[in-house]
């Protein structure tokens, strides 16, 4: 490791000062807040490649020929209008809503049928913009022709090709989401073909689907009438196998159903009416029967109490009961008109009586003949039932044979009525979309936008040319930050000092405050630079740059000399740049010992800081070389020791001053002077390198901030 130790007097304390070797590598990263001040830098290309790739937009929008858009709109439902109740096509929505028919219709749009309809319609099958090739097409034509071989004449399957493929180039079929309308955009070179071509694809459209559904409905029917024949042909040989079963077996029917089965039906029932009857007859009879034996009142009795008979006999009955009671009492009980009354009763009951033996001969007589009558019906029943048991396995055959001709009937009627509904069907336009908005001719074009062009170019250009000032960046990276400085030189960086010269007014006279503020480490600069007894109590700095620095360099040993004189010293500021001597005597005559100093020195305006200039070179002749230069070199070093306090050496860029190696060492350490977002970090590396060689590494930076 390369080390130059200095130590400095400070009272009784003496402090160790190291400088580190300088690092070879070049440090490539940025931070956040360094974007700015490398884009500031490399502005002038980042406006120049957004001013050309603006330009170059413009250029391009103002020059490429204008282009139409017109828009149609078809809204499709994808609920099929039902028209029919019973009709071919489907008329629920699908899980997802019909957004995959609307999108499937979105497709047949731009389907070859639709598109040579609304060409034809358009009138573009003669249209040469949309038939004939295109300017390269017909410059190679041009370019075949001229050599001899010309091209053959386009067939009409070519032109079919061609009109399509530009119909496709120039259509647009689009579709927001959750919604069934559909926009037909259409571009063409003239506002009204636009319109007139996207009107034109959305009839036809229209006219496509509604064909379309004809035809389905044409080939249904079409294919049900071919069924026809072959079902009725069934139905006949259904309905002949069921009538000769029935002939071979004698079944009869009578509306709908066999006689032997009606005549069983009926027989049941009037058996079971009979038995009722018979029941409700012996019932009677038993009452009344019961009531002879009993002597029960008639009025007990309903067939009495409905009998005229009797009712006028209980009404004379009660007539001479209470005829004979009166006698009774007026003519006591052994009178003979009471007796004759007596008489009377007794034959009034005797005939009461008799009429109820003849009721109950009479409910007799009824019952016997229910009796008999339930009798013969149930004889009448076993023998239907008898004769039906020998038919019913011929009933089952006859059943099945039965519901084979309801079938065949009923599918033939289904047939016949289906293929006669959709043949209707075809003359009816069930179409389930619409035309909801026509395409108008615009007003503007829609192809070029020159300001959007140079907009969007502008804003691509700007990243061009940002990514671009990154690149070079990259490539060639500058000193973004006071670690960068430090890491590169080895030294430490006393402060980083603003440029007040871009700024004016207040801000100039804030920005010349903080600069004196910053330069304040000169205090550190002297406990890095002065050697103890060898200069007395005089500081002398070698302040140094990269080769582009120059300004920045004398702009800063001027201020260290102003801070020097603002603080009472006596400072004398060297002029050692070599590149630029002067027609004056100055420090190159006082080291070969052709001039003393104090001729040499001149005053600085409105300042008492002495000023030292380069002075006259002589060919052949080094800095301070043989005994008369160092005796020379010697007498000045001890002159400027005691009569100044500072001494700022100007020694301009040390890889280009040819006598920066043989001066250097005069000095008591090399300030390195960069600015912050310009230096390239490449010239402060050779700039490092060149102070390293010469014997006085570089003690401490200095950065310039001119943002």
């Amino acid at each position: 490791m390369m080390q130059v130790e200095s130590r400095i007097e400070t009272g009784p304390r003496t402090l160790p000062v190291s400088v580190h070797d300088v690092p070879a590598g070049l440090d490539r990263t940025a931070e956040i807040g360094d974007l700015w001040r490398i884009l500031w830098r490399r502005r002038a290309s980042v406006i120049w490649v957004t001013l050309l790739m603006a330009a170059a937009a413009l250029a391009y929008g103002l020059l490429t020929p204008a282009l139409y858009t017109a828009t149609a709109q078809i809204l499709i439902d994808p609920r099929d209008r039902q028209v029919l109740t019973n009709d071919i096509n489907p008329a629920m929505v699908a899980p997802d809503g019909g957004v995959t028919q609307v999108e499937s219709q979105a497709r047949v749009l731009e389907s070859t049928s639709v598109l040579l309809r609304a060409a034809e319609s358009a009138g573009l099958t003669t249209d040469p913009d949309f038939v004939e090739k295109g300017a390269a097409g017909r410059f190679l034509d041009e370019v075949r022709a001229a050599i001899g071989w010309p091209a053959p004449a386009a067939s009409a399957t070519e032109k079919e090709e061609r009109l399509l493929r530009t119909l496709r180039k120039r259509l647009a079929i689009r579709r927001a989401d959750k919604v069934f309308v559909i926009d037909i955009v259409f571009t063409a070179k003239s506002a009204e073909t636009s319109a007139r071509v996207a009107n034109a694809i959305a009839e036809a459209y229209l006219a496509d689907q509604s064909e379309a559904r004809a035809e389905a409905s044409r080939r249904a029917s079409a294919s049900l009438t071919e069924r026809l024949d072959a079902q009725r042909q069934q139905v006949r040989e259904a309905e002949d196998k069921a009538e000769a079963y029935r002939a071979a077996n004698g079944l009869v029917r009578s509306n709908g159903r066999l006689v032997g089965e009606q005549q069983l039906g009926e027989i049941n029932v009037q058996l079971s009416a009979a038995q009722a009857r018979t029941a409700e007859l012996k019932a009677r009879l038993d009452q009344i029967e019961r009531a002879r034996r009993n002597g029960v009142s008639p009025d007990a009795i309903a067939e009495a109490t409905q009998s005229q008979v009797i009712g006028k006999l209980r009404a004379q009955y009660a007539e001479l009961i209470e005829r004979q009671a009166d006698l009774r009492m007026q003519l006591g009980s052994r009178h003979p008109t009471l007796l004759s009354v007596t008489s009377q009763l007794d034959g009034v009951r005797g005939l009461i009586g008799a009429e109820l033996s003849r009721l109950a001969q009479s409910a007799r007589a009824d019952y016997e003949r229910a009796l008999a009558n339930e009798r013969s019906l149930s004889t009448a029943l076993s023998r239907l039932r008898n004769e039906n048991a020998a038919t019913n396995q011929a009933s089952v055959t006859l059943r099945e044979l039965e519901r084979e001709v309801e079938a065949s009937r009923a599918v033939y009627t289904s047939f016949l009525t289906r293929a006669r509904e959709i043949s209707e069907r075809a003359g009816i336009d069930a179409t389930n979309a619409r035309i909801i908005t026509r395409a108008i001719p615009p007003n503007e074009k829609s192809w070029p936008m020159p300001a959007l062009f140079a907009l969007f170019a502008g804003t691509a250009g700007l990243g061009l040319g940002t990514g671009l000032a990154l690149v070079r960046e990259y490539a060639n990276p500058t000193l973004l930050s006071r670690r960068q400085f430090q890491a590169l030189s080895g030294a430490p960086v006393i402060g980083t000092v603003p440029d007040g010269t871009r700024r004016r007014g207040r801000s100039a006279r804030l920005g010349a405050t903080r600069a004196r503020e910053a330069a304040g480490g000169l205090a550190l600069t002297r406990l890095l630079w002065i050697r103890s007894g060898t200069l007395g109590t005089a500081t002398s700095i070698f302040v140094t740059s990269a080769a582009g620095d120059g300004t920045a360099r004398r702009r800063i040993s001027q201020l260290l000399a102003s801070l020097g004189e603002a603080r009472g010293m006596q400072v004398l500021m060297i002029e050692a740049d070599m590149l630029g001597p002067e027609a004056t005597p100055g420090l190159l005559d006082v080291l070969r010992g052709d001039e003393p100093l104090a001729r040499v020195l001149r005053g600085g305006p409105n300042s008492s800081v002495r000023l030292l200039g380069v002075g006259r070179p002589k060919r052949g002749m080094n800095v301070g070389t043989g005994e008369r230069g160092h005796d020379a070199r010697a007498r000045f070093i001890d002159e400027i020791g005691r009569r100044f306090d500072l001494v700022i050496w100007d020694g301009g860029a040390v890889t280009e001053n040819p006598q920066a190696a043989s001066l250097m060492p005069l000095a008591d350490g090399v300030l390195l002077v960069a600015r912050l977002g310009v230096t390239p970090q490449r010239e402060v590396v050779e700039a490092v390198e060149a102070a390293a060689l010469a014997g006085r590494p570089v003690g401490a930076g200095l950065l310039v901030d001119e943002s």
